[in-house]
């Protein structure tokens, strides 16, 4: 059984995620034989509520999380390790087919262990990207965008 925890107690984006988001989080890890799913990011207030929030749109009203995730629910997987990687992008192409239009990761983007994984800007948002570094999709690593494109296909 998959466990989707929220670790953002303290942080900005420390509201829960989206009933549907963690749906399929835990499916998409099901899928790839991941055993914890660990959120270090979640929601955040929406524009204009006072709340607290930071950077863009993505994550209101627990619309996507930045995660980990904990193959054997201790260690984060690495998708620098070759070892990891296929785990990893498992869990990408998983989230992907299951409806995750936002995702990103990169090195220089959060480090070799912490994806975003989510939905659109708003509910009405259905674009399909991938980004990496400075939250630019050309800065995509290709194994994430290759992953990606598996599920979307």
């Amino acid at each position: 059984m998959v466990t989707v925890r929220e670790d953002t107690e303290g942080k900005i984006r420390d509201l829960p995620i989206a009933d549907e988001l963690k749906r399929l989080l835990e499916q998409a890890a099901d899928r790839a034989g991941i055993a914890v799913v660990r959120v270090t990011s979640g929601g955040q207030a929406p524009k204009g509520s006072g709340g607290k929030r930071t950077g863009s749109t993505r994550h209101d009203k627990g619309r996507a999380a930045d995660l980990e995730l904990l193959a054997d629910g201790k260690h984060a997987l690495d998708f620098t390790d070759v070892g990891d990687r296929p785990r990893v992008e498992a869990f990408v192409t998983a989230a992907a087919a299951l409806g995750a239009n936002g995702i990103g990761a990169g090195f220089d983007y959060m480090g070799p262990r912490t994806l975003h994984v989510g939905f659109g800007t708003s509910p009405q948002d259905h674009t399909r990207l991938v980004w990496g570094a400075g939250g630019r999709s050309a800065n995509a690593p290709k194994w994430l965008r290759n992953a990606a494109e598996k599920g979307w296909a």
